[in-house]
């Protein structure tokens, strides 16, 4: 984004000029639709207070604001300027303020490294206390929807007309977390859309970067919708960071190949895969009762995800095949793009009943997504063993039914639509499960397992210095 911002007296007084391409953008924001119905009206002057524009409220300011920028419940008015003021401190716009309370609930959230935090037990407080402002923000989002539309405006207008390259930077990277925690309302994603898309052509400060990705983001948390629980504190610098490092949960299965190529040059699938297949296996995966039905802990589950996208591939710690079979599950729901392609879903749903035309879909698929899909129905078809599915409680139909919305997505927005479609998915799965003969469709890839993960022997350790490979 533009760092050179000049300035110029209107009749509200003084406020910066932005760049001409920008404030088009912005004007047009202003005058549409969103903006009339949900803009609440910001005035100015002692006697005579004259209506504020919206393309001035929407420019960055370094005062608090006085009233929240949107029409809200009048109960969360308080809640929007603090949230402004935790903004202005995240992007390093303002110091926070001595002894300041964020309100009932944080404790709860941050974890106690953070909360017990000083000069001793971590080497910058600032950043724990930024880092707890910042969890707050998304809790605030994360419980009270009404705020979310809010909270993105606020960034948006602290990044127009911004001087600052690192609070430009910083609020880039908020945008970022914010994208990975709740998604704006169906109002207003139009808008942040635009302005995402208008923003990849921005080069300076590697903006176009970050808007590229929060692209990505936005389309994908669109359909999932909001977290249950605000990020922690280590995957909130992870996701900051994400634009520049990105996680292989959450991409598209080339950007995953690309990721792992240069440390497993020789797999022919994502080696997330057949790492988390094989623990399952050495944990006892086969001896569990509800695997892939029962979820594992979410704590457990959220700190080997944040593992193994550092690159420690390691089960050191973890005891429980639920965490791994949760994550397992958790890789292949969150990527960018269905395992079975959006142009196929239809096809799939019309041949669901017919278990030839499941197969034939199967070997039509792109290449590396049809490896995975042989993956995935070879390593499932190893628990449909009688031995095996009377210990788990698991039959073939009860993995279809678990498995199903990881391996096809429903784009239709319509509930009906969703629920309908869901028992045609579980079919076409189920058909997979007992017909697919996962060694003969693909002459050059033929699926194994049980022969990487190793039991843990000793507990995690916090600063890993190694990687252990998978021997695949």
């Amino acid at each position: 984004m533009p760092t050179h911002v000049s300035t110029a007296s209107l009749n509200t007084g003084k406020y910066p000029v932005l760049p001409h391409e920008l404030s088009s953008d912005i004007q047009q924001f202003a005058e549409s639709h969103f903006a009339r119905q949900y803009f609440s009206t910001h005035r100015v002057g002692i006697f005579f207070k004259r209506k504020i524009p919206v393309e001035q409220m929407m420019t960055w300011q370094k005062t608090p604001l006085s009233s929240p920028l949107l029409q809200l419940n009048r109960s969360l008015h308080k809640n929007a300027l603090k949230i402004f003021k935790v903004i202005q401190h995240i992007m390093g716009d303002r110091e926070r303020e001595r002894g300041m309370r964020l309100g009932t609930g944080t404790e709860s959230q941050v974890s106690p490294a953070v909360l017990n935090a000083s000069t001793s037990s971590l080497p910058n407080p600032s950043k724990a206390a930024m880092l707890e402002d910042e969890r707050w923000l998304l809790g605030e989002g994360i419980s009270h929807g009404e705020l979310r539309d809010e909270i993105y405006c606020q960034v948006l207008k602290q990044l127009a007309g911004n001087s600052s390259a690192e609070s430009v930077f910083k609020g880039w990277q908020l945008l970022c977390v914010l994208l990975v925690t709740f998604p704006p309302s169906k109002d207003f994603e139009t808008y942040l859309r635009s302005y995402l898309q208008q923003a990849t052509t921005h080069h300076e400060g590697r903006v176009d970067v970050m808007a590229k990705y929060c692209l990505r983001r936005l389309a994908y948390i669109s359909r999932k919708g909001p977290r249950g629980k605000p990020p922690t504190t280590t995957e909130i610098e992870t996701a900051s960071d994400a634009a520049f490092h990105p996680s292989i949960f959450g991409e598209s299965l080339d950007t995953v190949f690309r990721l792992q190529e240069r440390s497993y040059p020789h797999m022919k699938v994502p080696i997330v895969l057949p790492f988390l297949a094989d623990g399952i296996l050495a944990l006892g995966g086969t001896k569990t009762e509800g695997i892939f039905r029962v979820p594992g802990d979410g704590d457990a589950v959220s700190d080997l995800k944040l593992r193994i996208e550092k690159g420690y591939y390691s089960l050191d710690g973890v005891d429980d095949p639920h965490v791994l079979a949760s994550l397992w599950k958790l890789w292949l729901r969150e990527l960018c793009d269905p395992l079975v392609p959006d142009e196929l879903y239809d096809e799939c749903v019309r041949a669901s009943k017919s278990p030839e035309a499941c197969v034939g879909i199967v070997q039509r698929l792109p290449t590396i997504n049809r490896r995975v899909v042989l993956f995935v129905v070879s390593f499932l078809q190893l628990f449909l063993e009688e031995r095996v599915s009377a210990v788990t409680k698991m039959t073939s139909q009860n993995l279809a039914l678990v498995m199903a919305p990881n391996l096809l997505r429903c784009n239709s927005e319509s509930i009906a639509v969703i629920f309908s479609s869901a028992q045609y998915e579980q079919t076409f799965v189920h058909n997979l499960l007992l017909h697919l003969r996962c060694d003969a469709i693909d002459p050059d890839y033929i699926p194994t397992h049980g022969q990487g993960a190793v039991p843990p022997t000793s507990p995690p350790s916090k600063n890993p210095q190694g990687r252990r490979r998978p021997n695949h």
